[in-house]
């Protein structure tokens, strides 16, 4: 964990998105926005009626509004003053996304502003490409080398997820075992749906809205309108069939190493694919 950019330079962003009044949680509210980047039920509450994170920030700023807009930049529990270059560079490049920020234009602006202040200590945000007509950044050192960040996505919950099934697979032992992989790999699917699924833009081919566990319907509704015409259709129908493998794979009733196995690396696939479209992995 490095860190270079100076406290004066954070509290400097900070100050800004304070004084401006820009909602650095774009369309989303704080809990919904921080769950993109950490894993909120794993964090502590500050409020002793509530078991963790998620549930004291629900409280404090969707139900009462008793904490100030700016709380989150002095909250220990993510440490934003001090935390890795890499931590803070992922909040501010989230704060810009374009499934965050709707407005092309707003996220322009911040990010000049933003390099106002990042470029004293080296840093800046630059355009890594497009999603839906509206740009996607990423953070590089002013002298090209571009972020490598801790985890192979950036998507905290998910990144952890697989990981934890990996290890899994690795110490699995009998049929039990297996099936906790595949389990496991439908959490995954779970949420990074959730981090990618717009429902402005992405619609389920049945019309159905799917429900917030519906991974399956959300995910072929993204690689429907994210690979959107014949130039994708390759990767449109690469996309689903990984989607519908490691769904197949999940409901075996049958156990093995194997299709253990084969259930994890479709479901990686999955992850990495959306990773790409969603700015996650970009030309350095």
């Amino acid at each position: 964990m490095t860190t270079t950019i100076t406290e004066a330079t954070r509290r400097d962003i900070f100050d800004f998105l304070s004084i401006s009044g820009i909602e650095w949680s774009g369309r989303f509210n704080h809990r919904e926005f921080l769950n993109r980047l950490f894993d909120l039920e794993s964090l502590p509450s500050h409020d002793h009626r509530f078991h963790s994170a998620a549930g004291d920030i629900a409280m404090h700023t969707e139900n009462f509004s008793d904490w100030t807009p700016d709380w989150v930049f002095s909250d220990k529990r993510f440490n934003l003053l001090r935390c890795s270059d890499e931590e803070l560079l992922r909040f501010l490049v989230e704060t810009v996304h374009p499934v965050v920020r709707q407005d092309a234009e707003e996220a322009r602006e911040i990010v000049r502003k933003y390099n106002s202040f990042l470029t004293r200590d080296r840093w800046e945000l630059r355009d890594a490409g497009e999603m839906a007509g509206r740009p996607v950044f990423r953070a590089v050192r002013v002298d090209g080398r571009a972020v490598v960040f801790p985890e192979p996505t950036g998507w905290s919950k998910v990144d952890r997820q697989i990981q934890q099934a990996r290890s899994l697979l690795i110490s699995a032992k009998n049929e039990e075992d297996f099936q906790a992989v595949g389990l496991l790999c439908r959490e995954v699917l779970i949420s990074v749906a959730e981090h990618c699924f717009d429902p402005a833009n992405h619609k389920a081919p049945d019309g159905v809205y799917p429900s917030s566990t519906d991974a399956k319907r959300m995910l072929e509704a993204i690689f429907d309108h994210e690979l959107a015409g014949s130039v994708n259709e390759e990767a449109r129908v690469h996309s689903r069939a990984a989607v519908k493998l490691s769904y197949a794979l999940q409901h075996k009733r049958t156990a093995t190493f194997r299709l253990a196995a084969l259930c994890l690396e479709a479901t990686v696939s999955v992850v990495n694919l959306l990773a790409v479209l969603f700015g996650r992995r970009t030309q350095v």
